[in-house]
């Protein structure tokens, strides 16, 4: 019955010292402390650990990433740990005096002599064949760490898969970049070809760079895909192993595969240059065209200013008449001037608005109801801010681009006779988007909206440049 007992007794004494024992180092703790994520490490191999390792910081037991590198100490931890020492030596003494052949004391005795032993060869390093609990719970990191790799490789693969098909996208885009590039030299003509090469050369350069760094980013990738499987490939061997063969190499295991899971494959952020065209206001200020409104064609909600050259949706229904001409349902009103040849340009201050719509439209666009206006009927620019995110759309058909800068002045460009519409972001002379020709035979007008006040967020008006406003 005493041997029994004597070994109820080492199991205790064992199961305390797992519990006392630093994931690291792999000796009682030594001034331990807390990371946010719960787990307690000895003070100086918490530090050796994150200083041997690149960031981001993270959790040498769980791998979780921390915020900061901040810890508290576990004093509590350190005293427990000393009486475990203590307890644990004098039980040792207490097994040795009562007689040494115990069996108790022969485990304690013989674990004792082989940690010595191996800590002489190898310091830092106090247990050499892990207990079978501690190679379970091992065995359990390993296959968690396994489980980690696979879902890393496969969101590695996604990602290649997607960049490999961006390649092409990338030269779609910079070719049809290039060709609006070329359609808006060819309206200003031979004089300005040198600014268009210019232009060209800046958009190949981007391409090559753009080109580049896909196909470096899916070199990388690919390399990391490598690592990945390769590491799979040894903790599958070493989980399949009925005995593990020291906890040395369970923990070079672990600290191999710890920079591959701190590597988190990224999609490559490509640009191309805005399409800014030298000269291009300038050259379009000539068709300058002085634009009014028109009130017969004001929904009663907006309110526009005495000039004609400001509206904005007043909020309260206008005791007006219900002619054919006014719009009954969308906040909408037509420029008084119609068009039915010639080059024509003005320009729009939508200030700070939240939603806002200008553009060209047929004068016998629809102006009962709300409904969708037919393909061809309307050619207009939509700017929309919702929060923080920005973005402009375009009519027939719908279409929209997200934006970095709100747009604060806009101008409009009509050419009726080679069925040209096109849009310009006067705060950086840019290229908003131009139209594919078109062949107009109906009499077009311009035609605006301050849109709805959304609870006061959206009450500014749009307002039409004036000639002498130009700069």
């Amino acid at each position: 019955m005493s041997f029994f007992v004597k070994m109820s007794t080492a199991d205790l004494m064992e199961n305390l010292r797992e519990e006392l024992t630093c994931f690291i180092c792999l000796d009682y703790f030594t001034s331990p402390v807390t990371t946010e994520c719960g787990h307690s490490f000895c003070v100086a191999c918490l530090l050796r650990s994150w200083k041997e390792h690149s960031t981001p910081l993270s959790c040498p037991e769980c791998w979780r990433t921390l915020e900061s590198p901040h810890f508290q100490p576990n004093e509590r931890l350190g005293r427990l740990a000393g009486i475990g020492k203590q307890l644990r030596s004098h039980v040792l003494q207490s097994e040795s005096k009562q007689g040494g052949s115990g069996a108790a004391a022969k485990a304690f005795s013989d674990e004792q002599q082989g940690v010595n032993a191996f800590s002489t060869q190898c310091p830092g390093i106090n247990r050499l064949y892990p207990s079978r609990e501690a190679e379970q719970r091992h065995k359990e990191k390993l296959q968690e760490i396994l489980n980690l790799l696979r879902k890393k490789k496969k969101e590695t693969q996604v990602i290649l898969s997607h960049e490999k098909e961006r390649v092409t996208l990338c030269k779609e885009e910079t070719k049809t970049c290039k060709q609006v590039v070329v359609s808006e030299y060819v309206k200003m003509h031979q004089f300005l070809k040198e600014d268009e090469q210019l232009q060209l050369q800046l958009l190949e350069k981007e391409e090559k760079e753009n080109m580049k760094k896909l196909r470096d980013n899916e070199i990388k990738l690919t390399q990391q895909i490598r690592s990945l499987s390769k590491m799979i490939e040894q903790i599958e061997s070493t989980c399949q192993n009925s005995i593990l063969e020291s906890f040395e190499d369970v923990k070079g295991t672990l600290e191999r595969s710890e920079p591959l899971l701190l590597q988190c494959p990224e999609a490559t952020t490509t640009e191309l240059s805005l399409c800014r065209i030298t000269g291009m206001r300038e050259m379009l200020k000539k068709f300058s065209t002085d634009i009014t409104l028109d009130p017969a064609t004001a929904n009663a909600y907006l309110v526009l200013s005495e000039d004609l050259k400001s509206v904005r949706h007043g909020g309260v229904r206008q005791q007006l008449p219900d002619n054919p001409e006014r719009f009954d349902q969308s906040a909408t009103v037509l420029g008084a001037q119609i068009f039915t040849c010639g080059r024509h340009y003005w320009e729009v201050e939508v200030g700070n608005k939240t939603e806002w719509e200008v553009g060209i439209c047929k004068d016998s666009v629809s102006r009962k109801g709300n409904l969708p206006k037919p393909p061809g009927d309307l050619f207009s620019l939509i700017g929309l801010k919702i929060g923080e995110d920005y973005s402009l759309w375009v009519s027939s058909p719908l279409k929209g681009q997200h934006v970095r800068e709100p747009v604060h002045k806009v101008g409009v460009f009509l050419d009726y006779e080679s069925g040209h519409i096109a849009f310009y972001n006067l705060t950086d002379e840019s290229l908003i988007y131009s139209f594919p020709p078109a062949s107009f035979q109906e009499a077009l007008r311009p035609i605006f909206s301050p849109c709805l006040p959304n609870e006061g967020t959206n009450t500014g008006p749009l307002i039409i440049c004036s000639l002498n406003s130009y700069v």
